[in-house]
């Protein structure tokens, strides 16, 4: 057992008995850690924000590679987005992206790359206009995909390599768009429309922290369909995020209607 120190941002926490906390968090140099803070419950004012979820902290943990829980022993706040983010759409979206990442990442290899993605998303959120909120999560989905080895493809077909259809054809299972000849053997494909597929492209290819200049961006609904479709045929925990469905329930009360399901 050695005693490590890294940078990491919470996820999530749960009660461990009467006094422990566990604290989940993605951190830079260990990937996705478990830790147990002893008598975080009973004393709080221990570790204070620090071990917040979208709390980004620097803690000094005593590490066990083949432990799935590591003893925390320290904790300091560094940023607290939890406690920042008073408006509640910035607040959900910014919930959405560490929820994104514990349904997506397993064990704890780190991604520095995936790490910095995830604080530019935060960021960009609590910056961003309200507005391109969703731009800004939809970037981070497809990216978050991609580096984790599922890009999507939308420039050529995806099975062939071949131009794609004028019905702009999208294959969740596949992974990106079809051709004519193989949308026709293809069960679950989904028809973009133009402005939806142009999105996708846009928010694939460009920096996050950018994503939040597209007012403009149509077919936003549209968009999250596919992508939350994406998603849950390559990643078996995804199941869609809540932080966001809770949001479209709250704009659907308020406009006296019905939410769309996902």
């Amino acid at each position: 057992m050695a005693l490590a120190r890294c940078e990491g941002v919470v996820l999530k926490t749960y009660a461990l008995g009467e006094t422990s906390r566990i604290v989940v968090a993605y951190t830079r140099e260990h990937g996705l850690l478990k830790m147990v803070a002893k008598g975080a419950r009973k004393t709080p004012s221990r570790f204070g924000v620090a071990l917040e979820p979208l709390s980004r902290s620097r803690f000094v943990l005593y590490l066990k590679p083949d432990r799935d829980l590591q003893l925390l022993s320290q904790g300091d706040t560094l940023r607290a987005w939890g406690s920042e983010l008073a408006d509640l759409a910035r607040l959900a979206h910014a919930q959405a992206a560490v929820e994104l990442i514990d349904r997506l990442v397993w064990g704890e290899e780190p991604h520095e790359a995936l790490f910095d993605l995830l604080l530019k998303a935060i960021e960009s959120v609590s910056v961003a206009p309200i507005g391109s909120l969703s731009a800004v999560t939809l970037a981070f989905e497809l990216q978050v995909a991609s580096l984790l080895g599922y890009r999507p493809r939308l420039d050529a077909c995806v099975t062939c390599g071949g131009e794609i259809s004028s019905r702009r054809v999208f294959s969740p299972a596949r992974g990106g768009m079809l051709c004519d000849r193989c949308a026709a053997a293809e069960a679950g494909a989904i028809l973009l429309s133009a402005d939806a597929l142009a999105g996708l492209t846009l928010l694939l290819s460009r920096p996050v922290a950018e994503a939040g200049e597209y007012l403009e961006l149509k077919r936003v609904g549209e968009m999250h369909k596919v992508v939350e479709a994406f998603l849950r045929h390559h990643f078996q925990r995804f199941e869609g995020l809540r932080s966001l469905e809770i949001l479209r329930s709250l704009d659907a009360s308020a406009a006296g209607r019905t939410p769309c399901p996902n």
